[in-house]
This record gives structure tokens, C-alpha cells and sequence, in this order.
């Protein structure tokens, strides 16, 4: 049985994520529904729901999803991918394992594409001052 968790703790990993992307969906689609609730009370005794409680429905709905700017996903990715290449050469030189050469590698290519994504994201951008 510790053998086979050695040879496949990386599952974690993937696993984890979607666990994450299940209880993002989950808790937005919790908040929407709520929302509806709050207009559905509303609606039922024939009001109109005061402004400030379309503002926040409205804000909330239309929120951005993202933390930071592309720049900043562009910096962090980039010194990941150039950290995951420094492994696989490293793991190279020092004739370690092929497996975890080749991880290192996939991780480096994967990371640098999400890099280049990133920086296209960002030059394509509307800036603050045109919207």
C-alpha cells in the first residue's frame, strides 16, 4: 500500500483542484440563488426592491474573478516555469530519474504557455483610462 502511494501522491494534485473548481461553482451557485430568493420576496408582495438592493445583486453578479492583473499572473507563472526548467536541467546534469526529469518538464512547458497567455492577456487589455 506505500508503494503504491509513492508512486501515486502527484494524484493529489489534480484531484485537489477539482475538489476546488467544484466548491467555487457550488458557492456561486449558492449566492445566485439566494439573490433570486431575495427579488423572488420582493416580487410576491408586488414591490419594487429598493435601489441599494439591486446595486449589491447587481455588483455581485458582475464581480471580477480575477485577483490581480495579468502582468502579475505573467511574473508568477514565468518564475515557476523558469524554476521547473532549473529542476529539469538540474535532475539532467545530476543523472536523476527520467520520471522526475520529465516532470519537470511538462510542469516548465505547461507553466510557460500559461506565462505567454498571460502576457498576450495583458497586452490586449483595455486600459483603466479607455472604459
Amino acid at each position: 500500500m506505500a508503494d503504491l502511494f509513492r508512486q501515486f501522491f502527484w494524484i493529489i494534485f489534480p484531484v485537489m483542484g477539482m475538489l476546488m473548481g467544484a466548491f467555487s461553482i457550488w458557492n456561486e451557485f449558492s449566492r445566485q440563488k439566494k439573490a433570486l430568493e431575495v427579488l423572488k420576496v420582493y416580487a410576491e408582495k408586488g414591490q419594487e426592491p429598493p435601489q441599494s438592493v439591486l446595486d449589491v445583486l447587481n455588483r455581485a453578479s458582475t464581480r471580477q474573478r480575477r485577483r490581480g492583473s495579468s502582468w502579475s499572473g505573467a511574473a508568477f507563472t514565468g518564475v515557476m516555469a523558469v524554476g521547473f526548467a532549473g529542476l529539469a536541467i538540474w535532475t539532467y546534469v545530476n543523472e536523476g530519474p527520467w520520471a522526475f526529469e520529465t516532470g519537470w518538464t511538462i510542469a516548465a512547458i505547461a507553466l510557460g504557455a500559461i506565462c505567454a497567455s498571460n502576457v498576450v492577456a495583458a497586452l490586449t487589455a483595455p486600459r483603466q483610462n479607455d472604459q
